[in-house]
């Protein structure tokens, strides 16, 4: 049991980051909110989509769960998969330049924190597609297991993911206030190839596992 809830809270932080890292329409909307109306601005709509995540998690958590004997058959063959899935979205991080189509008004002088972090959860939930990208990072890190309490250890595990998100939001508002004549489209991108590679070294090194294992 220890080793689970070990494993679990690094992977969920791990999962929390690499979830919310890339520089897709909610980041954007996170560093124009930042520039125009102060950090805790962009850190509210980090809020968001950090809540955003997690329901996803959670929904793609207990779906898994009810799958748990075939995952257990087949759990090199998901890891595998998981793999390949996180390796393809690498690939077209690495080449799909952000955008600023974040469809926030920037003339709201008044808008409320509540406002904010509503809208940003919306937006971020309005992208089914980060079900598979769970799926795939459930599959790549083995994060859902069979363990005694099992209420008990997915509340922990969507803890620790939301953590991770958290960390991640509170990290990159900090850097854009300090560095805030420095943002520019360009570097978003240079930031997306970055992330992009990482995301890439790990699905290559659950390739490399998989054919270890056989």
């Amino acid at each position: 049991m220890k080793e689970i809830l070990l494993s679990n809270a690094l992977g969920g932080i791990i999962i929390g980051i690499l979830t919310s890292c890339p520089m897709g329409p909610v980041g954007v909307l996170c560093i124009r909110r930042t520039l125009h109306r102060g950090r805790q601005a962009g850190l509210i709509t980090g809020i968001g989509a950090a809540l955003s995540d997690v329901t996803y998690a959670a929904l793609v958590y207990l779906g898994v769960g009810l799958l748990l004997d075939l995952i257990k058959t087949y759990e090199q063959t998901l890891t595998l998969l998981g793999s390949l899935i996180i390796l393809l979205f690498g690939a077209f991080l690495y080449f799909s330049p952000p955008h600023y189509d974040t469809k926030d008004s920037e003339q709201a002088n008044h808008f409320s924190q509540w406002k904010m972090l509503l809208s940003s959860y919306v937006l971020t939930f309005s992208n089914p597609l980060i079900v598979f990208f769970f799926i795939a990072f459930f599959g790549r890190y083995q994060f859902v297991h069979d363990a005694p309490y099992y209420w008990l250890v997915f509340a922990y595990s969507m803890i620790f993911i939301l953590l991770g998100a958290l960390i991640w939001w509170m990290g990159i508002t900090w850097l854009i206030s300090h560095f805030r004549s420095k943002m520019s489209l360009a570097s978003m991108r240079l930031f997306n190839r970055i992330v992009a590679l990482f995301f890439v070294a790990g699905a290559i090194g659950g390739v490399i596992s998989f054919l270890f294992s056989h």
